[in-house]
């Protein structure tokens, strides 16, 4: 199935092609009124002593097709799906990520705390290239969303469908995520295990944590966490109603509940496994993040096989270099005899 990788750029270049349509229009009125201005249709023929040559506008037809392939080759086109054999170092990593309603709050400079961490994950994504990775969401229960794989893509899909509306019981069960995501650890592999969780920490079952933590320690796994959110909080979003607005979840006495963060279980989970807590308050310590999780250790793997698609960027490339190499090779001016076209002719 013919795809673009970079497919969020397709409506930036849809409007860049409606604004360049319209500054054309308006530039060939614009030459049209100052040749009537300057000369009639008869004049100009003698003037220019040949006929109008088309020339000019096939130079510009060759122009924006050459601009039209590029674009299309900056979304990334993609071909058929192959097999890869994985060969190089990696490690097993399982990102648990809190859905619970809290994660709705919007509260990083007005962005939700599930859509930064989705973004968060993205670009985490382009530093794992030989690593198997899956994905566990969790709110009061768990589910597995992704097991460990090689294929990027699959995971990018099914992290694209999280959502609260997947987990009927809701809170924090932090404990719970921790144990589902080393369940799916394989015991034989060889690779380093990790877990990264992501979560506004807000749990209350202290006890549950702390068994699932020393079973993390006890398999050599670490647990990285990122804990998302501000200290001065947010409201939790539960519905709309019926224009449209949004509804915020209260307390019984009608006042909104107000969501913060809660750093200190992601912490002592953190320190406890041997690993790193990040904090991920606003869009550029998001990025941060990012950067710190790239460092975790990775061992030799051999073995093992992903599914690719083919990078296609190149075919609408190659193509418009040759159309803008041809463009500049065609001259504007037509060759004629000067004997035949001497000036005391046009008279």
């Amino acid at each position: 199935m013919f795809e673009f990788k970079n497919s969020d750029n397709l409506l930036f270049f849809i409007l860049t092609a409606v604004w360049v349509a319209v500054l054309a229009e308006y530039s060939i009125k614009r030459l049209q009124n100052r040749r009537k201005a300057f000369a009639t249709n008869e004049m100009l023929s003698r003037i220019t002593s040949h006929k109008p040559t088309k020339r000019p506008l096939i130079k510009w037809i060759m122009v924006i097709i050459a601009f039209s392939l590029i674009c299309v080759s900056l979304l990334r086109p993609l071909g058929e799906t192959y097999e890869e054999e994985v060969n190089g170092s990696g490690l097993d990593l399982v990102v648990a990520l809190d859905i619970s309603k809290s994660m709705n709050a919007c509260d990083i400079d007005g962005n939700s705390r599930l859509g930064v961490a989705k973004a968060l994950l993205r670009n985490m994504l382009n530093g794992l290239k030989d690593d198997r990775i899956g994905l566990v969401v969790f709110a009061g229960e768990t589910m597995v969303q992704s097991p460990l794989s090689y294929d990027k893509n699959a995971f990018l899909t099914f992290l694209d469908r999280v959502n609260p509306a997947l987990l009927s019981e809701q809170g924090t069960n932090l404990g719970g995520a921790i144990q589902t995501s080393i369940d799916r650890f394989s015991t034989t592999a060889s690779q380093t295990k990790v877990i990264v969780l992501i979560s506004d920490g807000e749990d209350p079952d202290s006890s549950h944590i702390n068994s699932a933590i020393q079973e993390a320690a006890k398999k050599n796994i670490q647990i990285f966490t990122v804990g998302i959110g501000s200290n001065e909080g947010g409201y939790i979003p539960e519905s709309q109603d019926f224009w449209g607005r949004v509804t915020y979840k209260r307390l019984p006495n009608g006042k909104p509940v107000v969501s913060k963060i809660s750093e200190k279980p992601l912490k002592e989970i953190a320190a406890k496994t041997k690993a790193e807590y990040f904090r991920a308050s606003d869009i550029r310590t998001a990025k941060n993040v990012i950067g710190g999780l790239n460092k975790i250790k990775r061992v030799a793997v051999k073995g093992g096989t992903r599914m690719m698609r083919k990078e296609l960027y190149w075919i609408p490339l190659f193509i418009a270099f040759f159309l803008l190499l041809f463009e500049w090779m065609i001259s504007e001016r037509i060759p004629y005899s000067r004997e035949q076209d001497h000036w005391l002719k046009r008279i």
